[in-house]
Parts: structure tokens; sequence; C-alpha cells
């Protein structure tokens, strides 16, 4: 019966998949771990689709993408293997992450409240958020303004305007937002330069002034105060 399908010690499938997830909700990992390997030998497949869900409806930020790089690592190494003799180390990580993950049922509200295909917009929505004469304007005569950004050494007209690859390295660096800080941030990118043979030696060199191929390397001048380096205020 399709309602009595038992998990290796004989549980009720769904009483599992249950317990797996309110287990991680509550951050108890013995009693998920143990869900999940009751799953694991015959619903593997199912275990994992339930796992997904948890780091979706239960976990803030992107953990998700860590799940699915545990579930990828778990198909290859166990590929072959035979049925209750799998590597089972990727399912036991992603217990681990999705207990320690800060929690956050937000997906699971707007799922809930917001997306409902059956409810449509009033008149006086839909007005509000949809300028239906702009609409119409794209719609049958295309976007008339296209941003001068736009234009880089990748495209005819930036060629033809004297943009080149520096140009096109410093302008998007500074055009990112919101800006997240990088280790390679302040390199100089001299390989590359010496790769494609710039015709613009002189803003390269003004450009690599300070800088170093890997910063990551570049060891900081000894503060002469003992604890200044210490002070990140």
């Amino acid at each position: 019966m399709g309602y009595d399908l038992k998990t290796r010690n004989g549980y009720n499938m769904y009483e599992m998949s249950s317990m797996l997830q309110k287990a991680i909700r509550r951050s108890d990992v013995r009693h998920a771990v143990y869900a999940a390997y009751e799953l694991s030998l015959n619903f593997r497949n199912y275990m994992w689709k339930r796992i997904y869900t948890c780091s979706a409806e239960d976990c803030y930020g992107i953990i998700t993408k860590e799940i699915v790089a545990l579930k990828q690592a778990d198909d290859f190494v166990n590929a072959g293997a035979k049925k209750g003799s799998t590597n089972d180390l990727f399912i036991a990580k992603a217990i681990i992450l999705l207990c320690l993950a800060r929690k956050n049922r937000d997906a699971d509200y707007v799922a809930c409240n917001f997306m409902w295909g059956d409810k449509l917009l009033t008149d006086e929505e839909f007005d509000k958020f949809v300028d239906k004469d702009l609409v119409n304007k794209y719609c049958t005569e295309g976007i008339d303004y296209i941003p001068d950004y736009v234009f880089d050494c990748h495209t005819w007209k930036g060629k033809a305007n004297g943009k080149t690859k520096l140009d096109m390295i410093q302008t998007e660096q500074k055009a990112l937002k919101p800006y997240q800080p990088s280790l390679f941030d302040e390199g100089d990118w001299s390989e590359f330069f010496n790769h494609v043979a710039p015709k613009f030696p002189d803003k390269v060199k003004e450009f690599q002034k300070g800088k170093v191929l890997d910063p990551t390397e570049k060891k900081e001048e000894q503060s002469e105060k003992p604890n200044e380096q210490f002070d990140i205020w």
C-alpha cells in the first residue's frame, strides 16, 4: 500500500520523513540523522528531496547550494555501490549543515500567502504597479534607450569609441553594487595584459602602480606601535 511504506527497520516512511525535517528545525542532529539513515536504504532520492526542501523552507541564507553539492557528491561517490553498502558521509554532512544553519521560514510564509494562482489583482493594484502605456510602447516600439555602460570593448560601438579592456576592468569593478570586497580587487592584472599585448602601455602602467599580481602574498609593513595591527575598528 502507498501509505504503508517501510524503512529499513520497519518504520513508516512518511513518519521518518516528518521526523527528519522537524528534527532539523530543532537542531536535533541525532534524530535527524537517524531518520535520514532509515530513509536512505530504500528511499534515497525521496530523502534528498526532503533535505532540499528543508534547506529552502526552514533555513536562512544560501545553504541550498551546499546541499546540492553534497547530493552531487553522494551520487558520484556511490555510483555503482550495492544497496546497503553506500558511503553515507555526504548525507551526514548535509544534516549537520542544516541543523547548524540559522533558521528562517520566510520562504514558506511567502509561498503559502502570496503564491496563489487563482488570485487576481484588482484594477487598482494593477494600475499602481504597471505602467500600461510604457508596456505598450515597449511592445510596439522596443526600448528606445540603451545605457552607455552597455557599449564597452565587447561591442562594435564601444570599440569604435575607443573603449579598451582596461576601461572595462576599471569601470565594471567600480560599478559592482552591492559591492563585496574580494582577495584580488587590487591585483595588477599583469599576466592578462602581457598576454593580450595591450596597445595602451602608459595607461596600464598607471593602473598597475603600487599593485602586485597576487595581493594575498603582499607583506604588510610592520606597525611601529606593537598592537596597532590588531585594531580592526
